[in-house]
C-alpha cells in the first residue's frame, strides 16, 4: 500500500538532493498542477508542519554524518605525511555517530507518523505497473541498488521500503561504533571495515535517490 504524499517525502529524506526548497515542492504535490495525490487539504495542513521538520532534520543530520566521516577519511588518508591525529579522529567519528543517531531517531518518528497517512490508489497503480527496466536502462542506474528499489515499489510497499532505509542506517552505526571503538583505543582501524562503511553510506544514498526518481517519474 502507498501512502501518497509521505511515501514522497521518506524516500526524499535520505537523498543527497533532499533541501528543504525541494522536500517542500514535493510536499505539497496534491495541490500542483497535473498531480495526482488525493489528500485533502485538512489532512495536508495538519500534518505538514511535523512531517516537514521530521524530513529535513532527517536528512540534514544523515548529510552531516556523512560529511564528518568524509573528514575522518581524510586524516587516515594524510596518516603517512603527517602522523595518526587521534584526537581529531576521534572528534569526527563522534560527530559523525551523535548525527546518524539522530537522523536514525527521526526517520523512525516519521515512519511512526506513516501510519495516519491516507492511500493514493492512483500511485500504487503506477508503481505497479512501472517500466523500472526500462527507466534503469535509460537512466544508467546502478543494477544491485536499483534492484532493492525495484522489489519493494513494484508491489507498493512503501513500509518495508522504509524498514530498508532504517537497517541500512543501523548498519552504518554499527560499522561506525566498530571504527570509533579502534580509534579510541588509537588503533588505526583496517582498511576493508573503512571500504564497508564508505560503501554504506552511497549505497543508502543511492537508494534513496533511486526510489525517488521512480516517485518523480511517476508524478504528472
Amino acid at each position: 500500500m502507498v501512502q501518497p504524499i509521505l511515501g514522497l517525502v521518506l524516500i526524499l529524506s535520505l537523498t543527497m538532493f533532499s533541501y528543504p526548497l525541494l522536500v517542500h515542492n514535493w510536499r505539497e504535490c496534491a495541490s500542483a498542477p497535473g498531480c495526482t495525490c488525493t489528500l485533502t487539504l485538512d489532512i495536508k495542513k495538519s500534518m505538514a508542519p511535523t512531517l516537514k521538520t521530521y524530513i529535513v532534520e532527517s536528512a540534514g543530520f544523515f548529510l552531516k554524518s556523512h560529511a564528518s566521516y568524509q573528514d575522518f577519511l581524510n586524516l587516515v588518508e594524510m596518516t603517512d605525511l603527517n602522523g595518526a591525529d587521534y584526537s581529531k579522529m576521534r572528534s569526527y567519528l563522534y560527530n559523525a555517530v551523535d548525527y546518524m543517531e539522530n537522523a536514525y531517531t527521526i526517520y523512525t518518528n516519521l515512519k511512526l507518523a506513516s501510519e495516519k497517512i491516507p492511500y493514493d490508489p492512483v500511485m500504487l497503480d503506477r508503481l505497479l505497473k512501472f517500466d523500472y527496466a526500462g527507466f534503469q536502462a535509460k537512466s544508467g542506474l546502478l543494477a544491485p541498488v536499483f534492484e532493492k528499489v525495484k522489489s519493494l515499489l513494484a508491489k507498493g510497499d512503501i513500509a518495508g521500503f522504509d524498514d530498508e532505509v532504517l537497517n541500512n542506517m543501523d548498519t552504518i552505526l554499527n560499522q561506525l561504533y566498530e571504527v570509533r571503538d579502534l580509534v579510541d583505543k588509537e588503533q588505526s582501524p583496517d582498511i576493508a571495515l573503512l571500504w564497508q562503511l564508505t560503501q554504506s553510506y552511497f549505497e543508502t544514498q543511492l537508494f534513496g535517490q533511486y526510489a525517488s526518481a521512480v516517485f518523480k517519474a511517476n508524478i504528472y
